[in-house]
């Protein structure tokens, strides 16, 4: 909750000259009506602001048009949601006291390390007033726990769920997890790739000697040396030229770009591989994240769906 208020009043901040432009030209009217709560042409205009400003008051293309309107239309489907939310916390009865609403604010100022007068003055700044800055919040606050009552109680990841996830990324991350160390010669156009290629097998030049007489890549002057390498980085052209060669194996010729290219295989390494209880977390957090997402989206649609919705 914390650092969601925090963000709640940097947003703020960070919007505040682009609101004041808004002001100026605000339009009286109404937009939407939920529930009987109406979202006003105000609201609007100072979310707009900053999309606007971008275009330098510049005349609009078709293009640039239509991407407003639906940038418009996208803010006024989260204003929507929003007063559905804020309308469903109050019918739940979820409150928020005087003195949350007191905390917080000194946190802000605490963390922002604000004097009374100074934070006083930022709000001043973007032509709001304390008051309306502490509805906001209550609003921020109240939101978050009705969420966390109706949506994240509703959603559990189990064992079983992070195991499975576990084993299915296991096969391909087995395969991907070792490096390989590698040599190359890119061959310049006149210089035939198969035949350095016969030569180097039948013993008649090493490939390190040839890398350094014929290599127009990386690696010259020191045998086409390109390293330490990870296969999962290797592109697939690569990785399928390297299939089956063993350590000392030299790959067919194969293409890089406009060239023909051969890769020698000067070794290889498992890497040490992750384990379940290492990667248990991360995978929890997706997959909670994934539901939370889902059940919330759901949550929404309900509440549209129950709700009296006029756009204007």
């Amino acid at each position: 909750m914390k650092r969601t208020v925090i963000y709640f009043f940097i947003a703020l901040a960070c919007f505040a000259s682009s609101i004041a432009n808004a002001e100026e030209k605000v339009v009286d009217g109404v937009v939407a009506v939920v529930n009987g709560d109406i979202i006003t042409m105000y609201e609007m205009n100072a979310k707009m602001a900053p999309i606007l400003k971008q275009f330098g008051g510049k005349s609009l293309s078709a293009v640039e048009l239509e991407q407003v309107k639906n940038i418009r239309e996208q803010i006024l489907q989260r204003f929507v949601n929003e007063m559905v939310l804020d309308q469903e916390a109050k019918r739940l009865k979820v409150n928020v006291s005087d003195k949350d609403i007191e905390g917080e604010v000194n946190r802000i100022k605490g963390n922002s390390n604000l004097s009374d007068e100074e934070f006083n003055r930022q709000l001043k700044l973007q032509k709001t007033n304390l008051e309306e800055f502490k509805d906001g919040l209550r609003k921020d606050i109240r939101k978050h726990r009705l969420l966390s009552f109706k949506v994240k109680s509703k959603v559990v990841v189990t064992e079983e769920e992070i195991k499975a996830v576990w084993n299915s990324t296991k096969v391909q991350e087995a395969e991907e997890n070792q490096s390989v160390h590698l040599k190359l010669i890119l061959f310049p156009t006149d210089i035939s790739a198969e035949k350095i290629r016969e030569e180097i097998i039948a013993g008649e030049i090493t490939f390190e000697e040839a890398a350094d007489k014929y290599t127009a890549g990386p690696g010259a002057g020191t045998g086409g040396d390109l390293g330490v390498l990870e296969w999962g980085d290797l592109a697939t052209t690569w990785r399928d030229a390297l299939a089956g060669l063993k350590v000392g194996d030299l790959s067919q010729p194969f293409k890089v770009q406009s060239s023909l290219a051969l890769l020698k295989l000067d070794s290889y390494a498992k890497n040490e591989e992750d384990t379940f209880a290492e990667n248990r977390e991360e995978i929890y957090d997706r997959l909670y994240r994934e539901k939370q997402d889902a059940v919330f989206a759901d949550f929404i649609k309900k509440l549209r769906e129950k709700a009296v919705i006029q756009i204007k």
